[in-house]
């Protein structure tokens, strides 16, 4: 028990961590559709971000858990580790950022984005910059250093935020008049608000400079360090895990792109293609809440689970961690669910982004697999068959690319968010099925699924349920939302204390 105590320690901080920069990221959803009203430029962010996670890939392409598999074994020394994969991300990334920032106009064409090729350059550069500080961190993380970590993603978001924040929001009321007239010349000499969008990409750059600053100490002590023999076997780990990222962000980003090439304009109210990828994208970012769960859970578990593997009683630790991230990621559900009226209300701010929130509960429940799916797949990486989460992945980018062509031209992004679920669910399948063969772990699969289920008929119950008056409906749905987190509360209290839940 004092292993999930200690996994649960890190996963707060992780987790505070995440809250605190999610919810710093979150309110640029608040000024991004308070000053965009135009959904069309958003989509273009959009776009060109569901562009730039696939070539994200390729600058760590896999060497982040290379480095946690390797640093964990006795027989290796753990700072040779660090240089040997610290270099090649060094190198490979600046190949890759100076290929974008020299060809970055051409580029925005090719991709439909002309004259973008400014923010392509900085992105470029800001990509960059996080490529070569992924070891640094997850060194953070596997030292359980998880404060400095926390410290520095923070600082970063605190940073990017500010720099939106004083861009887009108080340099355009200084310049109408409305307060601190006084510095409308330095304004005007210094800031173009023509700018628009491109104060998000450059803002990104900001945030990332800032991370220099914070990880100087780790930064400084990599050494430029490359041997073949030593370094071979990492990439054979690794390359795996690659085609398994690129397979993930098409999981991730694809129904992004096909959206705007595939949804005929005029399809949602009128709109163009690009118009409804904004409202989309936007609606997505209600998600947030499933992926701080998510991402604590990924930057603690991954150092959690390979620091345990040789212990005997693994399999059973394992499938208590899996017991409570189900349970989890169902309150997430529902709580977010039965709400999404009201937090849509509060956070996108211009009407025509809250046209398309039915769709969160969709998407939530395809975050949910998708989270069940990151546990499962502990078995693939403890026993170096890294090869099968390749194969899953790519299972699973199949059916996004193909529910996608043939969902969105008939029914719209409603197409993007139902095989987003059956993505994830037919990777959950296909991992579970093959993880009893190679490392069999005692999930009660009679538990996770009464979460899940009980879950979804509340969902489900809330849609079907709506009262005339708005605010009654809201007070409804949160009363729903008490009740069901009660219930939870003293059923997990009920099996701790009477320990009749063994998974032994």
């Amino acid at each position: 028990m004092s292993k999930i105590k200690r996994l649960v320690g890190q996963t707060v901080v992780y987790g505070v961590s995440s809250i605190l920069g999610r919810l710093l990221n979150y309110a640029l959803v608040f000024l991004h559709t308070d000053v965009f009203t135009d959904t069309a430029e958003m989509g273009k962010v959009t776009g060109i971000y569901a562009y730039a996670t696939f070539l994200i890939v390729f600058y760590t392409f896999g060497m982040e858990t290379g480095f946690f598999r390797f640093s964990s074994r006795k027989d290796i020394d753990q700072e040779k580790v660090f240089h040997v994969t610290g270099t090649a991300v060094l190198i490979v990334s600046l190949l890759l950022s100076a290929l974008v920032f020299l060809n970055a106009s051409a580029i925005a064409k090719t991709i439909g984005y002309p004259g973008t090729g400014d923010y392509l350059v900085w992105l470029s550069i800001a990509v960059f910059i996080d490529a070569v500080t992924a070891i640094p961190f997850a060194r953070l993380r596997l030292e359980n250093k998880a404060w400095q970590f926390a410290t520095a993603k923070i600082g970063s978001i605190v940073v990017n935020v500010a720099f939106q924040v004083i861009c887009l929001k108080v340099v355009p009321d200084i310049l109408e008049g409305k307060y601190l007239v006084q510095l409308m010349p330095l304004v005007e000499t210094y800031c173009d608000p023509s700018l628009g969008i491109g104060y998000i990409f450059l803002a990104n750059l900001t945030g990332n400079i800032a991370l220099l600053f914070f990880l100087w100490r780790p930064l400084l002590q990599l050494r430029l360090r490359f041997e073949w023999a030593f370094y071979r076997p990492i990439l054979q780990y690794a390359f795996p895990i690659l085609i398994t990222g690129l397979a993930g962000m098409a999981n991730e980003q694809l129904s992004a792109i096909l959206l705007e090439w595939r949804l005929p304009d005029g399809f949602h109210n009128g709109q163009s293609s690009t118009a409804s990828l904004g409202v989309y994208g936007q609606t997505a970012k209600l998600s947030i809440f499933m992926m701080l769960a998510l991402q604590a859970f990924r930057y603690a578990g991954e150092p959690f689970f390979f620091s345990n593997a040789a212990d005997k009683n693994a399999p059973a630790l394992f499938a208590k961690v899996m017991h409570y991230f189900v349970v989890l990621t169902a309150v997430i559900f529902v709580s977010v669910s039965l709400n999404v009226d009201l937090i849509g209300q509060v956070f996108l701010r211009s009407e025509g982004y809250r046209e398309a929130l039915y769709l969160v509960p969709i998407l939530l429940f395809g975050k949910l697999f998708y989270g069940i799916y990151v546990n499962l797949g502990v078995w693939f990486k403890l026993t170096d068959r890294t090869r099968y989460g390749t194969y899953f992945t790519l299972f699973g980018a199949v059916i996004t690319f193909a529910g996608n062509y043939l969902l969105i031209p008939v029914i719209g992004y409603v197409g993007c968010a139902i095989t987003s679920v059956a993505c994830y669910a037919s990777m959950v399948l296909l991992c579970y099925l093959y993880g009893r063969k190679y490392f069999p772990i005692p999930y009660r699969l009679g538990p996770i699924i009464a979460h899940i289920a009980v879950a979804s008929v509340l969902v489900m119950a809330s849609f079907m349920i709506r009262l005339s008056d708005p605010s009654m409906d809201s007070a409804l749905n949160l009363l729903m939302t008490f009740a069901y987190l009660a219930a939870v509360y003293f059923i997990e209290k009920r099996k701790w204390t009477t320990k009749t839940f063994n998974f032994s």
